[in-house]
């Protein structure tokens, strides 16, 4: 969902394979200037089948958010599960378990989360957890939930101020 997604099975195993996907860093910048806080929650079953090391996701992850910050974004906080599609842990998408740990951790609400994702166990995860999921595709992509999120936020808001002003006349 921010980079380009390799077939199943294959795997972004070092940076050199990294590409962000159009307007993703340009997504997680309108995030944080709106004042939401972004955590990302990733199945990385290479690291369980052995074709890739915690050690290379971690290169992976820091130069990821480092990109991200110098775009004016802010990834908060990134959770992965390293086991192997079969092995049966809690933390495995759908699975709710790395959701859970981000509210436990970050303080969150996840009735009041956005979880976006380019995948159905994605989406069950966010059934699983109680999160408000959305779906980013092809033919949506992140940049553009975003922007239609920050729009329905603003719209919201000024219907409330001006309800506010109403009622609030002397």
């Amino acid at each position: 969902m921010l980079n380009n997604r390799p077939p199943q099975g294959a795997y972004v195993r070092r940076w050199s394979e990294f590409k962000w996907l159009p307007g993703a860093l340009e997504a997680l910048r309108l995030l944080n200037q709106s004042g939401y806080r972004v955590a990302i929650v990733s199945n990385q079953a290479g690291i369980g089948r052995g074709l890739m090391t915690e050690t290379d996701l971690q290169d992976i992850h820091t130069r990821m958010s480092a990109e991200a910050e110098a775009a004016g974004g802010r990834i908060e906080q990134i959770y992965y599960c390293p086991h192997d599609w079969n092995h049966g842990c809690e933390c495995r998408k759908p699975k709710p378990g790395m959701l859970f740990q981000a509210q436990r951790e970050l303080n969150l609400d996840l009735s009041r989360t956005m979880f976006f994702g380019d995948d159905e166990r994605d989406g069950e995860a966010a059934d699983n957890a109680g999160c408000v999921f959305v779906r980013v595709s092809e033919e949506k992509s992140l940049i553009e939930s975003v922007r239609d999120l920050l729009r329905t936020q603003t719209a919201e808001g000024m219907e409330h101020h001006a309800k506010a002003n109403i009622d609030n006349r002397p």
